[in-house]
């Protein structure tokens, strides 16, 4: 095999592995111990998921709907794995450089979409461009309301952006191995993870607040 051929396969592989190791944090106890522990496993083999992608969109010539699918799920990965190392701090500088390249990534997206095949039509990718620059452009204002992002939104920060970050691989999965079935294939995914998300909202707005108990 060649070397494109291999990071496909790694590429393909590891994102089989993705999937299903990510079903585990998606639906188990967050904070718990099953929950950290497959967590730790989806963002090992997400890496590397993520690395062969970067290199195929480098190197090689992949299709516009995969570099779209990257992107989403790239920058939410990352800016998720930084909402939860934060932990007691407030957003850094590097967070800022991080929001401004998905907002220039999403950008140059724009720029090169072309009019559209019929597995890259318009209203998907301005889809996923607006997705990456609402999110990207969220961030950012987070520096304006860090105080009460670090005491109420980092926790859900860093779930919701690690589920759409699933999500993405999901549609760039399905939608490459159901390519005859595109842009549908594509979409589908996508769409299951807007339910998931709202459900966790939604879930999340209705749970009961503890109240603190003075030390």
């Amino acid at each position: 095999m060649d070397v494109h051929e291999t990071n496909v396969w790694i590429h393909v592989g590891a994102g089989m592995i993705a999937l299903a190791v990510g079903v585990v944090p998606l639906l188990s106890a967050k904070g718990g111990w099953l929950h950290r522990r497959a967590g730790d496993a989806f963002v090992a083999v997400g890496a590397v998921v993520l690395a062969s992608a970067l290199i195929g969109i480098v190197f090689f010539d992949p299709p516009a709907p995969l570099i779209a699918a990257g992107l989403t799920a790239g920058y939410q990965y990352l800016s998720s794995l930084r909402a939860l190392h934060l932990r007691n701090q407030s957003p850094q500088m590097v967070d800022a450089v991080l929001a401004l390249a998905g907002l220039a990534a999403a950008a140059a997206l724009f720029v090169f979409m072309g009019t559209g095949t019929s597995s890259w039509t318009p209203a998907l990718g301005y889809s996923v461009i607006g997705v990456v620059g609402i999110v990207a452009l969220y961030d950012l204002s987070r520096h304006f309301w860090a105080k009460t992002w670090l005491a109420h939104a980092r926790p859900l920060d860093h779930g919701l952006k690690m589920t759409s970050a699933y999500f993405a691989m999901a549609s760039a999965g399905v939608g490459n191995l159901f390519r005859d079935w595109q842009p549908w294939s594509q979409v589908g995914p996508s769409v299951v993870g807007v339910i998931v998300i709202v459900a966790i909202l939604i879930g999340t707005a209705m749970r009961p607040k503890v109240p603190r108990v003075a030390a």
